[in-house]
């Protein structure tokens, strides 16, 4: 990604800003239908379909943190093992971490997510108890 290119993730949505001219950033379109540049650039898709499943009621939250990462990783849920590396862009992570953070109901932290090496890295990021 450019020096002028950062990703921003909150609670609605995650999306590529751009620094303007006059040192703002704005935000662009990501994680909608049009995609921004940056994620044309990056080859980036929507998740498999099935990643609605992880959010159905009764669904175990490691089976559910499971189910967003093979779907973001476009890969069956039963090959998301705790050893599996993770190979995804920054904007990717940290999408992931945006429906981890909606099954889990409280902030995870980028910098943990960005840091994550394999799949059971990021699960342990759901199992985490807030810090008091």
């Amino acid at each position: 990604m450019c020096n002028d290119v950062r990703v921003r993730r909150d609670w609605i949505d995650v999306c590529h800003e751009y620094l303007q001219a006059d040192g703002k950033w704005m935000t662009s379109k990501c994680g909608e239908p049009g995609w921004c540049r940056d994620c044309n650039r990056d080859r980036e898709r929507q998740p498999l379909p099935f990643l609605a499943d992880a959010f159905q009621p009764g669904v175990d939250p490691v089976h559910a943190a499971r189910i967003v990462i093979a779907a973001h990783l476009f890969i069956p849920v039963k090959l998301a093992d705790d050893d599996g590396l993770i190979r995804a862009t920054e904007f990717r992570r940290l999408w992931i971490a945006f429906h981890l953070q909606i099954l889990r109901g409280l902030p995870i932290e980028d910098a943990d997510v960005l840091a994550a090496e394999t799949i059971g890295d990021l699960i342990a990021l759901v199992l985490m108890e807030e810090a008091a």
